[in-house]
């Protein structure tokens, strides 16, 4: 909103290209290890394992993302659109260190604390980004003084909050460090590959725009496609809070199938999400142009239709990361990446063809169907996780 009034159109465009590769690249900097940590009640993992691992994705992270922008500079992007992405590369992998503290808080009872940690780090870092904007006239520099903000915020507060982390708590599993990582990795890889490609399905169509299109057709696009993330964003207030209770419940012999205590919490989970995706489809439906014409400045009076469709994307899509969620602590997770994989080379092919054949409607309509495909194949295997549990346990 702020960057569309200040820069103008096609930086905005530019920001949203960034911002999606910079989420793509700390999906894998967080390797997928915030459900296992917070599930991991036992401490089969020592915190400092958890932080050790952290350090060493989140360089990976920075060093892949390194490589991806020399080769998009000898592909087509100028050296300052190159330096923006990089930038924000560098900003999210603060992102990734601080929900490594954020999953340790939540492991020990503190969620609260971490809230905090995330919505202080965000209003300084994006404040001062925000501030920065008019002075500078670019990205560049306001992104980069948003990541040193970010990693300044974190540290402060996690020393701030040094006894609820319990950082150096001996707790841990037998075994040497490197063995310890060894299996950590080997347990979280697939949830990685599954979160990175599910995130190039989110992002599927700002790339075949980058490809197709040009900066204009990016922002406008990001602007219709804000507002899906708002109903994966209250799903997962409905969840988060429940994943240590539901992986207790699961760990609970069932009784009856239809009286289980992990299935009831599923239960209400999805019947939170089916109440959040009627109100924001019809939120979406009579204010949705509107309200978003106002907020980013900008005429969306023609994109009524694909708003639509991406709405009910991401409904879909809320339920592509419950469904994980839920795969993850029954340790059924080894499947995810292939459900992904399947619907991200679909994404990677009918996507360019289907923007370059029809525009934004090409990308709003394929998107809706690749989520759909995707949380299809999500409920086979979760379906699946549970008539083991009950087939174990002769139900």
């Amino acid at each position: 909103m702020i960057i569309n009034r200040v820069l103008g159109l096609e930086a905005s465009g530019l920001f949203s290209i960034a911002f999606a590769t910079g989420n793509l690249f700390m999906n894998f900097g967080n390797f997928g290890v915030r459900n296992v940590q917070v599930s991991d009640q036992k401490q089969q993992y020592s915190c400092r394992l958890y932080f050790l691992h952290r350090g060493i994705t989140t360089a990976l992270m920075l060093a892949g993302a390194g490589a991806y922008v020399l080769y998009k500079a000898g592909t087509g992007y100028t050296p300052y659109k190159a330096g923006v992405v990089y930038a924000m590369c560098l900003l999210k992998a603060v992102d990734c260190l601080e929900d490594a503290a954020a999953g340790r808080l939540q492991q020990r009872g503190h969620l609260d604390l971490a809230g905090k940690m995330i919505l202080l780090r965000l209003l300084i870092s994006l404040g001062l980004l925000c501030v920065l904007l008019k002075a500078d006239g670019g990205l560049l520099m306001p992104t980069l003084a948003a990541a040193g903000a970010a990693i300044l915020t974190v540290s402060v507060f996690c020393m701030a909050v040094r006894e609820p982390l319990a950082l150096y708590e001996k707790a841990g599993g037998s075994g040497s460090s490197a063995r310890q990582l060894l299996a950590l990795t080997r347990t979280t890889l697939p949830v990685c590959a599954a979160n990175c490609l599910s995130f190039y399905l989110i992002n599927a169509p700002k790339y075949a725009i980058d490809a197709q299109l040009d900066e204009t057709a990016q922002a406008r696009y990001t602007f219709i496609a804000m507002p899906v993330f708002v109903i994966q964003l209250l799903n997962q207030f409905l969840y988060q809070p429940l994943l240590v209770k539901m992986t207790l419940a699961w760990a609970e012999k069932p009784e009856n199938p239809r009286r289980d205590p992990f299935l009831r919490l599923v239960g209400k989970v999805l019947a939170g999400l089916l109440a959040i995706t009627a109100v924001v489809l019809l939120c979406g439906y009579l204010l949705g142009i509107p309200v978003l014409g106002i907020l980013y400045s900008a005429d969306l009076s023609d994109l009524k239709t694909e708003l639509m469709l991406l709405l009910l994307g991401g409904a879909f899509l809320a339920l592509c990361g419950f469904l994980t969620a839920m795969l993850t602590i029954v340790r059924a997770q080894k499947l995810i990446p292939f459900v992904y994989l399947l619907a991200a080379v679909i994404s990677a092919a009918a996507m360019p063809r289907a923007v370059a054949e029809t525009g934004l409607h090409g990308a709003s309509y394929g998107y809706l169907l690749i989520m759909v495909l995707t949380a299809a194949l999500l409920v086979l295997l979760f379906a699946s996780a549970l008539a083991k549990r009950y087939k174990a346990h002769n139900l």
